[in-house]
């Protein structure tokens, strides 16, 4: 009876023991199966951003840099020859130019475009120039997100033009074709406009702009007016008379159509007296010639 006993308690623990042992292998083989999918998942999903900061370190900044400089030297002749010298060593060019001259000051301002890489290095040498800096300004615009956006803009039309040009090849109507062509005329004026203002944006980042103000303080020397002597002021008294009397010569010239009116004026008046005098010259005589004849009677 014992014997029996401990046989089936062993062939209990068998059996136990062996279920145990296929459920953890089984489990096993699932959670492999499950990190296998998991592997397989993570190989085939696209890697993770970089982070902001990162993405932001390679781009390439576009800033537009325009200084102001105003300088007082001691010879602007000379130190215009420098400038031009240091205009030249760094691949400069002047834009325009204003030059003004007073009895107190000599005075030149210059809009220089300079290569955005010899931008602070001109800068610098220009300031050693000067015997005295006035003012020294320097201003930066980042337009890296216009150019960006500017740049994106022409990639995108210039896919629309390429669909519609497949397009175009494709079409079997000439309704068709009229349409895509009056859509590629306003793609193509897009994309120039677009192109426009690349050109625009990478020349103003690429030249940097600075407006020089150059000038050199003269001495005030004070200089006597010399007095005209007497006979000069008289010779000029007489002449200056005489072209009065000229003046109001030519003047009573302009004016020979009121002569005219006068005249007439004038003739038609004494005509009127003349005829009224004989008029009554005529009527005293009639008059005696009356009591004459009353008297004689």
């Amino acid at each position: 009876m014992k014997t029996n006993s401990i046989i089936l308690l062993f062939g209990l623990t068998l059996m136990f023991s062996c279920s145990s042992k296929s459920y953890d292998n089984g489990g096993a083989r699932a959670l492999d199966m499950k990190s296998e999918s998991i592997a397989m998942l993570d190989e085939q999903a696209p890697p993770p951003p970089p982070p902001q900061s990162v993405a932001n370190t390679n781009i390439d900044r576009k800033i537009i840099k325009t200084a102001f400089l105003n300088i007082e030297v001691l010879n602007l002749s000379v130190s215009r020859k420098l400038i031009d010298s240091a205009l030249k060593e760094y691949s400069a060019y002047i834009v325009s130019e204003n030059l003004q001259n007073t009895e107190t000051q000599i005075s030149s301002s210059i809009n220089i475009k300079v290569p955005a890489i010899q931008f602070d290095i001109l800068l610098a040498k220009l300031s050693r120039i000067a015997k005295k800096i006035d003012y020294q300004n320097i201003e930066t615009q980042d337009v890296t997100e216009e150019y960006i956006d500017v740049e994106s803009r022409l990639s995108n039309s210039r896919k629309v033009e390429q669909t519609y040009l497949k397009l175009l090849k494709r079409a079997n109507t000439i309704e068709d074709m009229l349409k895509i062509e009056q859509k590629l005329g306003e793609i193509r004026t897009e994309i120039e406009s677009t192109q426009g203002r690349l050109k625009y944006l990478t020349h103003q980042v690429s030249y940097s702009t600075i407006n020089l103000s150059v000038y050199e303080t003269l001495e005030y020397k004070y200089i006597a007016e010399k007095l005209p002597s007497f006979f000069q002021q008289l010779k000029k008294s007489i002449s200056a008379g005489w072209r009065g009397v000229v003046t109001f010569f030519l003047f009573l010239i302009k004016l020979w159509p009121l002569w005219l009116i006068g005249a007439a004026g004038w003739f038609g008046w004494k005509y009127f007296i003349r005829h009224q005098q004989q008029k009554r010259k005529e009527m005293k005589r009639r008059k005696k010639m009356l009591k004459k004849e009353e008297l004689a009677n």
